[in-house]
């Protein structure tokens, strides 16, 4: 595409007991003018400084650095901005709050042209870790959106999060990162029904969905398959146990089975609980569906991801399947009508690096709706649980 990736960091520490937000703009703006005479660079090349968006960044101390960095810079090629990255130790017995500034690159083409964004990483440990939304606030670029990327499970008592949210246009998480899936799943969509204006909320694992759930849609835009779709009364949903609550069912399959039952209609009415797997009971009008989950035993390799997804009608005997291949590098989809079975589509399924998730995130300015609605209908099979 001509685009190359050249993440330059002229690192200036902006140190003390406190944050001097004045020299931290200061220092900023100094980088500027000496940017186009950095070492590697051609004389009068040209440095456009960018800032589509503010992007936040909270992370705790004990996250791989190096992957962080990876990540923003994937990020600054689609999305240059101001990107604040806070470096959490809240078990640090001493005090710290300092920061430093820098600049992520990337030249376009042949021309030596650079498109650059600019960061401030601050570190905090200790008591100083609740004063960093303090520091961050005045910071912020005004006049574009800010983004939060909470690179942890978010806990809805910290002060820290609620007020790095409450500055935030749009708040990113992972819920394939939660260690109790079925609590922190059910406390995340109670904030969104409690206080939907409190935050607009993106899941990196809901992305991870996309393709299945294009897969599954595309079985409805074949008009011969809507009778029995319709009759459909099974699903059988096979996954990995997440690698923290194994004894959990992973919120990727949760949330697959909220999306189908928001669209479709169906409620959740109950659940049976087997040996080996659990039995929700849906419902539309006097049609009972009912929702096996079944974890698989293959340890230690796919972390919370679904293995396959069937649904079926017992009517009419049709199946529509869709699955892993035994690779795990293609999802295939299958329909079998009057015994007939037709392969509909294989689809290369491509590991995405958490910076393309992202980044893709970032391109989305609306809430998403469709997620809240399948997160809520996810919450009432978690409740059924426990019922």
């Amino acid at each position: 595409m001509g685009t190359q990736i050249q993440t330059q960091e002229h690192t200036v520490p902006v140190s003390g007991k406190g944050i001097d937000v004045g020299k931290i703009e200061k220092e900023l703006a100094a980088m500027w003018k000496p940017a186009d005479e950095a070492e590697g660079s051609n004389a009068g090349s040209g440095v456009t400084r960018a800032c589509a968006l503010n992007l936040i960044v909270y992370s705790t101390v004990e996250d791989d650095r190096e992957a962080i960095d990876d990540m923003l810079d994937t990020v600054n090629e689609y999305h240059p901005g101001r990107t604040l990255v806070l470096l959490a130790d809240r078990e640090a017995a001493e005090p710290k709050l300092d920061a430093y500034v820098s600049t992520r690159c990337r030249v376009l083409g042949g021309s030596g042209k650079q498109v650059c964004g600019e960061q401030v990483t601050i570190e905090a440990s200790g008591a100083s870790v609740e004063r960093a939304a303090s520091a961050i606030a005045p910071l912020l670029v005004p006049d574009v959106q800010t983004f939060l990327w909470w690179k942890d499970i978010p806990h809805y008592e910290d002060k820290l999060f609620n007020r790095l949210a409450a500055m935030s246009d749009r708040v990113v998480i992972d819920s394939s990162c939660f260690d109790r899936p079925h609590e922190d799943l059910s406390r995340l969509a109670q904030i969104i029904r409690d206080d939907p204006q409190f935050m607009s909320v993106s899941d990196l694992n809901w992305g991870r969905l996309t393709a299945w759930r294009t897969l599954l849609a595309n079985f409805w835009d074949i008009a011969d398959y809507h009778p029995y779709l319709n009759a459909v009364d099974r699903i059988a949903v096979e996954y990995d146990p997440p690698d923290a609550a194994t004894e959990e069912i992973a919120p990727k399959a949760l949330l697959v089975t909220g999306w189908l039952a928001s669209r479709l209609g169906w409620d959740v009415v109950g659940r049976n609980t087997g040996k080996s797997n659990v039995t929700f009971i849906l419902r539309k009008n006097e049609r009972d569906i009912n929702v096996e989950m079944t974890a698989t035993e293959h340890e230690g390799h796919g972390d919370g991801m679904l293995v396959s997804l069937t649904l079926s009608s017992s009517s009419s005997g049709a199946e529509f399947y869709v699955a892993f291949s035994d690779d795990r590098k293609n999802l295939i989809t299958e329909a079998s009508i009057d015994g007939k079975r037709t392969v509909g589509r294989v689809l290369s399924y491509e590991q995405k690096t958490e910076g393309r998730r992202l980044s893709r995130e970032l391109g989305l300015a609306k809430r998403d709706v469709i997620y809240e609605e399948a997160l809520a209908v996810a919450a009432r099979l978690i409740e059924a649980l426990s019922a």
